[in-house]
Formats: structure tokens, sequence, C-alpha cells
């Protein structure tokens, strides 16, 4: 049936109908444009969302209208918002807040008309503001008239809608407001059939697929542009059309019909009108509607939804990576497109975009009053929100006005208004704007009780004390605070609103710093997310020389040096910096001062050549090669990675270099370290120079970096280590890429890529700043590099077990990446590997010390249970604590299954070096006699200082161990390659997931007994050590912060490690399952190994603590007291 004449008859009259008087502002065309029209302006915008109802009463009849939002253009302009977002104002029943839509082209008449409507739009386009309506296309109000004739028999316009004699069609598509409605279907007894609606059962969706329907929406369209207005956010935009099998989400239909919108657009228009996508869904289903990725034939716009609710997650939890996570999975939209940032979704924090665990975390941390908890979101504004701490309300909006995007204030948020849960639904966030100190907050005139929604009255956000006038008058109030902040915003629009983001890697998880750059400008954010003031060591070596411009007081900071360390930065609790990165003098327009050569008492090697005559043999001039090997010792024993500080060195001998670069020159050298005591090791020493400003700044930043002065015809050098410079990450990493071949005097050095695997493009590598074993860097977010610093003559086991883990597709490691080594005929050496980069990845041990403390604040007032730990590791946990330590607990449960499936995986290995052993006598006797070694060592150095322990324990098990070792009927497990040094450290969390990293094993063991097989139960037994050690050390932090007494939380932390440990036991042995080829059928066998490897890994510990940290000696002595005094059943024997 062509009803065509019908729809375009029913838009055009009631355009004409409700036209206004005078001119429209804008025609078809951009002549009379009162704006200079940039096709991208909106990535410049700052927006302001407003009900109009809300905002302010002109005629004082109870209801914000048009008028008095043109009255409080001035307000706004002050403020520094540049485009304003009006909620829907067109004619409604108002089931919906107005999103059900009456009569698209009507204005609800107690907003004014559409002559008000367009006296406001022409002031606002006077005062350089854009304006942007809300257009609804999913659905319409069941009142309006295209849905009552679609209701009747025969109707032209049945087919405007969804219709169905069944309920049972689209079985597959979820409900959306769970809270209210049980179908997606309701049925209409007029039309006799059932009727489609995504949201509620008054909100019928219109039929998509009907052509009529699209033309009409289209003139709906038309009629407000034509009018002037600069942009439409197009409402529940993913559910346009209904496919059978489908989700009835994001289906490519509903992309092809955006892209006809703006075609039809653009046609009629020209670029500048923009559509704002309201896409609530994951980062994949959101970057269509922006349509090609390079034309960018979407919209223009549409909301980070995932983003924002991660930004509370990340405050909450102290840890930038669920802000870096989502800002890498949100990249790489069109050219021309741009995100809209919010901190909430006008009227709610939604938590549809999170994981499970996310939310749950969420509404425990925001929303633990479940009044405020509404569908699958957080119904507050702002201030309540974030509990009305200033530093944090600062901090979010610092965040979303810096993130890439165009930034969006509520209503009220700049004054921190606060929320009114007991008016129902989403009403408690919509209150009249608090104006005045004056009755109803100076939004009306009109009596109390005719107001459409009473103003907040009472309590700490009431009108009285928290209103426009009052926070005009101290510029130090919030709104003080964010009319400077939108001011600087505003002045570096173009970086803010366009630049390109660069996160910055800071060793300090709670530490987020990220670079904005456009044409020529850098900004530098820094901000700090924890409740506690911060360090940090910002990655800035190649601004060396730039001052950062503190941007609120102007101020100049340090000039940025290209030391190692990175730019030093200290942050107050929940602190911000904006930098702008000017280069020396800039700031002030006059030359930078030369300052003083710095010096240190290092050696100096004078040659008459370059670098290659120290290091290379046959090049040799005079004596420079000698005098580097006798400084070679200070250097080494100022290096964490040279692990025999405790020994004499007798000699050093530089045995081989290569050169990997030529300018600047890189080598590769070969350190052979005599001892004393006739030992010898081997270690891996990659040399470089600088020289002036770049040399004193490696001297500040990483002294001990710095091997000795060079001296010769082209000047001064200083030879450093050159892991402590980008330049060489660089260097190798495209040595790697190129499939690179060096020979030297004594064999071949090579660096490569993993067979089958491409190394991705990066332009920056960040040494790592914690010195470790090891040194390495990390590519962009992209690869992880690793170098090994001492060497021997045996395969790496990180690479042995990485190369195997990646083949067999194990998802839960890195994956090998590439490799650099060197080889001499038999000899070989592993030098480093690539391995693929764990974005976003949080410390398992900062994340398990971080729950902690949190459980700790959440019993703090209570008493503890009696009788309540585990028995066996089968107990289940009871339900308060499920509650009080969910996270700890999950944390607990996922570390068991990862761990289960490592060792299943790599039960199955082949090949001489990786397939399982199966135990044997010898092995079992050769553990006891460890573990009985080490305990009298440790035992006469606890005796010694007044500490004596019953060995009672102690002697029975070693002798049960002993016993089994004997009854080779009972030993029926195989022993595999594991970790070898598993800890909450090896760990991180990423995307609510687990990856295990650090496959080298213990440094102080030897590469070969690294690489032996051993019980799965060794690893199973660190983690249990690392699961209490993390209770112990919050409970002190607890202790520390609070003034607790220690002794009071004892019964807590008892309960949170042991329930922990039970937990991640229970899941590692239900997810091994029986007959697992790696573990004991034998229960007995089973907990009499767990306990001997936990028993070898505390004496370790108690030892470590007495010769390092004395004063921390009590907390392994804790673990210590337990083994040698514990039953069966606390180790979990049934």
């Amino acid at each position: 049936m062509d009803t065509t004449s019908d729809t375009t008859t029913d838009a055009v009259s009631d355009a004409a109908r409700d036209k206004p008087t005078s001119e429209p502002a804008l025609g078809p065309g951009t002549a009379n444009d009162p704006l200079v029209r940039d096709p991208l302006w909106y990535k410049d915008a700052v927006i302001y969302q407003v009900h109009v109802r809300s905002f302010f009463d002109a005629n004082n009849d109870g209801y914000g209208d048009f008028e008095g939002l043109r009255q409080k253009l001035p307000y706004l302009e002050e403020l520094g918002v540049n485009t304003l977002w009006l909620l829907p104002f067109y004619e409604s029943p108002l089931r919906d807040d107005g999103y059900d839509i009456a009569d698209y082209l009507k204005v609800l008449p107690v907003h004014g008309n559409l002559d008000d409507f367009k006296a406001f739009l022409d002031e606002a386009h006077a005062r350089g503001m854009r304006v942007i309506t809300e257009l609804v296309l999913n659905h319409t109000s069941d009142q309006h008239p295209w849905f009552q004739e679609a209701r009747q028999p025969g109707s032209k316009k049945r087919d405007w809608y969804v219709w169905s004699d069944t309920a049972e069609k689209y079985k597959d598509v979820r409900i959306i407001f769970t809270d209210t409605e049980h179908s997606n279907w309701t049925w209409d007894p007029v039309a006799g059939a059932y009727y489609w609606h995504r949201f509620f059962s008054h909100q019928p969706d219109l039929n998509w697929d009907n052509p009529e329907v699209e033309r009409a929406l289209h003139e709906v369209l038309f009629y407000w542009l034509d009018m002037g207005v600069d942009g439409l956010r197009l409402d529940a935009v993913p559910y346009l059309y209904e496919r059978e099998g489908t989700s009835g989400e994001n289906l490519p239909e509903t992309l092809d019909a955006i892209k006809r919108l703006r075609a039809a657009i653009e046609e009629r228009y020209g670029p500048g009108r923009i559509l704002l996508a309201e896409a609530n869904q994951w980062p994949e289903d959101t970057l269509p509607y922006f349509g090609d990725p390079e034309s960018g034939d979407g919209v223009q716009m549409a909301f980070n939804f995932p983003l924002m609710p991660r930004m509370y997650l990340a405050l909450r939890r102290e840890s930038r990576q669920p802000i870096v996570e989502m800002l890498r999975l949100t990249d790489g939209i069109p050219e021309s497109a741009q995100w809209a940032l919010f901190l909430r979704n006008h009227d709610e924090l939604t938590l549809e975009m999170v994981t499970d665990e996310e939310r749950d975390f969420m509404y425990n941390e925001y929303a633990a009053d479940r009044q405020f908890r509404i569908n699958l979101g957080i119904r507050r504004r702002l201030a309540p929100l974030l509990g009305g701490e200033r530093r944090r309300i600062e901090l979010m909006n610092a965040l979303m006005l810096s993130l890439k995007g165009s930034p969006i204030i509520y209503y009220g948020d700049e004054i921190g208004m606060g929320d009114n849960t007991f008016l129902g639904d989403r009403n408690g966030v919509r209150t009249p704007m608090q104006w005045s100190a004056d009755r109803n907050g100076g939004f009306s005139r009109a009596p109390f009780h005719q107001l459409f929604l009473p103003p907040i009255n009472e309590g700490p956000y009431s009108y009285g004390f928290v209103n426009v006038e009052e926070a005009q008058r101290s510029a130090h109030s919030l709104y003080g605070f964010m009319q400077r902040i939108l001011r600087l915003r505003n002045q570096h629009a173009k970086t803010f609103g366009r630049g390109s983001l660069e996160v910055l890697e800071v060793e300090n998880e709670r530490v987020f710093a990220f670079l904005r750059h456009y044409e020529g400008e850098t900004i530098l954010v820094v901000a700090n997310l924890s409740r506690y003031a911060q360090a940090a060591s910002l990655p800035l070596q190649r601004y060396a020389g730039a001052v950062p411009i503190e941007l609120f007081s102007q101020a100049p900071f340090p000039a940025i040096t290209d030391g190692a360390g990175g730019y030093p930065l200290t942050l107050s609790p929940h602190g911000f910096f904006w930098f702008v990165l000017k280069e020396p003098g800039e700031e002030t327009g006059e030359a930078a001062p030369e300052e003083e050569p710095f010096e240190r008492p290092l050696q100096t090697l004078k040659t008459s050549g370059g670098l290659e005559t120290v290091l290379v043999d046959t090049m040799v001039q005079g004596d420079a090669k000698a005098r580097l090997e006798r400084a070679l010792p200070d250097f080494l024993g100022a290096q964490r990675w040279f692990g025999s500080k405790e020994k004499a060195i007798a000699r050093t001998k530089l045995v081989d270099a290569v050169r990997l670069q030529a300018d600047p020159p890189i080598y590769l050298t070969l350190v052979r370290v005599e001892f004393e005591d006739g030992s010898l090791e081997r270690y891996f020493l990659p040399l470089t120079l600088k020289t002036g400003e770049a040399a004193r700044a490696l001297l500040d930043a990483h002294g001990r970096a710095a091997v000795a002065w060079l001296s010769g015809p082209s000047g001064r050098a200083l030879l450093h280590d050159a892991t402590a410079d980008e330049g060489f990450w660089l260097a190798l990493y495209r040595a790697a890429q190129r499939s690179w071949r060096g020979r030297s005097l004594q064999g071949l050095y090579s660096a490569g890529a993993t067979p089958g695997v491409r190394l991705p493009e990066v332009e920056h590598a960040t040494p790592a700043e914690v010195e470790q074993s090891n040194s390495s860097a990390s590519y962009e977010g992209k690869v992880f590099g690793k170098l090994y610093r001492k060497l021997e003559d045996e395969r790496n086991p990180e690479l042995e077990l990485l190369s195997y883990l990646t083949r067999a597709e194990f998802p839960f490691v890195p994956q090998l990446q590439g490799e650099v080594r060197f080889r001499r005929g038999e000899l070989h050496f592993t030098l480093g590997v690539f391995q693929s980069f764990i974005p976003g990845g949080e410390d398992a041990w900062r994340y398990a010390l971080e729950e902690s403390a949190r459980f700790f604040g959440r019993t703090a007032e209570a008493t503890p249970p009696e009788g309540e730990l585990p028995t066996t590791f089968a107990d289940p946990a009871p339900a308060w604590l499920e509650d009080a330590a969910g996270e700890s607990l999950q944390l607990a449960s996922l570390l068991g299954v990862r761990t289960a499936e490592l060792h299943a995986v790599l039960a199955r290995a082949e090949g001489a070096a990786m397939a399982p052993e199966a135990v044997t006598g010898d092995d079992l006797r050769a553990l006891a006699s460890r573990v009985r070694r080490n305990a009298e060592e440790t035992l006469a150095q606890l005796e010694a200082q007044g500490t004596a322990l019953d060995r009672t324990v102690l002697e029975a098990k070693l002798a049960a161990l002993e016993a089994l070792a004997e009854q080779e009927e009972r030993l029926t497990w195989q022993q595999i390659r594991i970790h070898g040094d598993y800890h909450l450290g090896q760990v991180v969390r990423a995307e609510s997931e687990l990856y295990i990293l650090d496959f080298e094993g213990e440094p102080i063991r030897p590469l070969q007994e690294r690489r032996k097989r051993d019980s799965a139960l060794r690893d199973v037994a660190g983690m249990l050590r690392s699961l209490e050690y993390a209770g112990l050390m919050a409970q002190r932090t607890h202790a520390q912060e609070t003034g607790a007494a220690q002794e009071a939380t004892a019964p807590w932390t008892e309960l949170l490690i042991r329930w922990s440990e039970a937990v991640f036991l229970e899941a590692y042995f239900s997810t091994a399952g029986e007959g697992a080829s790696f573990l004991p059928s034998d229960l007995e066998a089973r907990d009499l190994l767990l306990w001997a490897y936990q028993l070898d890994k505390v004496l370790y510990e108690v030892r470590y603590e007495l010769g390092s940290r004395p004063d921390w000696v009590w907390l392994p002595l804790k673990g210590l007291a337990r083994l040698l005094g514990a039953s069966t059943a606390e180790t979990g024997a049934s």
C-alpha cells in the first residue's frame, strides 16, 4: 500500500501549522548562518546539557521554559560553554521525561511555543553558541497520532509500527528496562495484536523496514535543521530494525539507515550539521556508527559509554588501567569523527558497558544503598556520587576535559548540585536549577506546590548552601574552578579537541599521565588517582630541554632532561597538572642561560679514535680498553642486575663486542667477571655514548648507568649502559624487525621476530624505571622487550616456556614475538626476548593489597565471627565474607583456575626439554633433604636471636615424606616444567582477566636448575605464601594508616587469608580435575608435598627478611609457626 503522499502531507502540514511566525534562523543553505561555519566545530565543543523545564521559569508557572533559558544565556556564556544540548522539549505525555514523543514538530506548551524556541536559538547563535536537540528515531509515545491511527483496523499506518499475532517473535532480544518490563511485546486490544517496544510499553517502536517511516523522520529532521539547529542527538539508535535470530542491536540495516540520514543532511545543507549517536554499546559495536573508517560517512559523534564508568572504576581502584584499557579499545575512529565524553549519561551513571564483576564493584563502592540503583545504573548527581569531595570532583572534570573527545557538562554540576532520590525514577537528578537562596532556589516565583519538581531544600546540597549566586561570590568555589578550567580548555581547544593522545607509561599505577599533541603544541596532563600523595617519574626524555608551564598559574617548572630516570613530579591527593611544553626561553621570550658542565668522579679513557677503539681488540689504540676493564668492577657493583655483590672481583674482561648502530654508536658487549674464589660469571652489557647536556642529564637522572668518560678527537663523551636510553631500545627493536645479524670476533649475534610474527611499527620505547635482575622496556603498549644481564650457557627457561605456550595457544601468558641471542658453535646465550604487551595490566600484588585494605575498611566497625575458618579448602565461604571480601575471593578463585590451566598445558608438552617425567623416590628424598637442611639453618638463626620453635611437627612430616619416597606404588604423578617463581607479583589483571608473566624462574638459581621439571605444587605453594604475605602486609598498612591496633584486626586477617587460600586451592584442584597427571591422586601425599613446598618457601623468606629487613621477619614467622604447628586439616587434607 502506497501512503507516501499521506506521509508527506502529514509532515508538511504539521510543519506549516507550527512554523514560527518569524523567519527561521537558518535556511537550507548556510548564507545567513550567524556563526562562522567550521565543519569540524563539534571537535572544539564544550557541551552543556540542560532540561528546559529544569533551568529557569520565566513566566512563573512552575516549569522552566525557553524564555527562561534565553534569559540565562549570559550565565552559560560566562561559564565557558559553547554548545547547548537540549533534552526533549516536544509535545509529550511525559511518561519518560519527554522521550515519549507525541508530536515531533510541536513544543510542549509548558516550555513555550516555536516563536520562543526561535528567539532562544537566535540569541544562542548571536552569542556564538551551537544548539543540539533530540531526535528519537526508534519509537514514539503511544499517544502519537501515528500510533493511534495505526491501531485502527485497516489503517494505512498499521505498517508504521511493528506488530505480531504472537509474543514469541524475536526471543533473542534482551529486555532493556528489566525493572519495569517483562516482555518486549505488549497486547493492544484495539489493534487485536501485539506491538513491539524496546523500552517502556507506552513507547511502541517504529517500523524502519517501511520506507514511509524513514521518509517521515527525514522530514522531521529537516524541519528542525531548517530552523537553524546545529545538530541532533539520535536517541536509542542501535535498535531501529528487528531480525529473527539476532540481538536486535547494531544490525547492518541500522548502520545503512544512519548513512542515508547523514547523506540526506549533507545533500541539503552541506557539511557542518552533526549527528550524535546514543549507542550504549561495547567499543566494537559503537565504532561502526561512524561509518567508513576513512571517510567517516556515519555519525560525526558518539557517546563513549564504555570509557565513562571506567573513570570511576579507576578512581576507586586508584589505578589508571581501566581508563588506559578503554582508551585503547576506543581508538581508531575516522579522522573527522569525535567521541562525546561525559561523567554520567545525563541523569545516571550507566553501567551497561561493564563486566558483571565491574558492575558489582561499582554498585558496592558508589551505590551501596539500593535506592540509588536504577536498571543497570546509578541515579546520582556528580557531587554526591563522589561523596562531595571537592578534589575528586575537580579531578574527574579535569580528566573529562582533557581526554580525547568533546566534554559534556550536566546542568548544575558546575556548582555541585545534589539529588533527591525519594522523587522516584530519574526525577531525583532532574530537580530545578539552584540560582539563589531565595524561594524555590530562585528557579521560579510560583507557589512551591505548583513546581514541576521540588528543589533540594534540605541537607548539605540545599539551595540555601549550593546556588549560583553564592558560588559566583567566591573565586574558590567549584563554579570558580569550572570557569577557570573551561577558559583554559577553550584557549587550547584545538589541542584538547582535535589533538592526538599518547599515554605515558609511568611505573606508579596510581598516576595517569598522557600527552596531547596538535600542530606543534604539546600539552602534558598528569593526574593522581589516589587518595594519598604520590610521586612519579615521567618518561619525557625526548622533550629534553623543554620547560613545562603549568597552565593554571603559568608558572614554569624545571626543564626536562634526557636522564633515564625520567621527569620527577609529586602530586597531592587526587591532584592533577596541565602543562604546556615550551622550548627553552619560549616561556619568557628570552634565551635560556647556559649551565656549568656537570662532573662525576669517573675515569677518563683517552683514545685516538671512536668507541670502537676501546671495545674491539683489533683496533685498540693505547690502554683505553684495559682502563675500561679496570673501571668495570665499580660500575658492576652499583647495578642491581649484578648478582654477586658479596663476592670479591679479581678482574673483569670485555671479551666481545659487536656494533648494532653507527650513529650514535651502540655496541652489544659481553663481560667476563672473575672472582677471588676462582668462579666466573658472564654479563651482557650494551654500551653507547652521550655528549654535552644529554650526558649531564643522564648523570643527574641515572648516574649508576655511567661507566666512564671517553676523551678523543671529537671531544668528551659519556660511556654508559645503553639500556637507560630510549634510542638503544628502538635500535634493537628495529634490528629485530629486519632480522639483523652481526658477526663479531667471537661469534654471531642476531635479533629477529618469532617465525610467523610481524613486529608492529613503533615510534617510542619506554625503559623501565625500576631496576631488576634484567632490563626491560615497553613499546607503546604493543610489545615488551626484556634483556637478560647474567648469561649462562643454557637455553633460557623463559624463552623455552613462552615459545611452547605460544605454540600451544595458551592465551593467559604473553606471546613470544622475538629473540636476541649470541651463538658460537655449541655456546649459546639468550640475550633477550620480545613478547606481546599485556595492555592495561594491573599488578595482582597491588590489587590484592588494595582489596585487602578495602576489606579491613568494611569490617572496621564489626565484630569478627567465631568458628568460621575453613576446615578444608572445599568448605564454601560464608555469605558475609562474599560481601565483605568478594573481590579478594574472586581473585583467589581465578588464580586457582588459571594456575591449573597453565599446569595442564605444560603437562602436555613434548620433547626432551619439556616433556613430563615420572616422579621418583630420589626426587622426594632430595626435597626432604633440602627442607631439612634449610630448616636447620633457619631455626638455628632464629634461636640465636631468642626465637625457638617446636620441631615436633617438622620431624614428623619430614619422616612421612621420607617414608613416602620409599613407597614406589604411591608415586603415580609426573613432574612438569613449572613457572618456578610464582607469586602475585608475576600476575597482572587486565580486562578482568589474569595473565601470568616472567617465566625465567628464580634469578638466584642457575639456569640448569631452573629448567628442571618439578612438582606443580611448588607453584601452588608459592602463590599460597604470596596470598598470606599480601594479607599480613595489608593488615600492617591498615594499622599504620588508621591507628588501629594490629591485634584488633588479627582475627579478620586470619579469616581473609585462610579463606583466600581455601578458595584458591578449591579452584585449582577442581580445575585440574581428578586424575590430573601432574598431581598425586593420593590426597595424603598431595597435602604432605604441599606442606613441604610451603615450608621450603617460608624458610627462605625468614632468612631473607633476617638478612635484609629484620623488622619484617615477623611476617614469615607467622607462616612458619603455623606450618610447624599445623594440623592436616589446615593444609586441606580430608
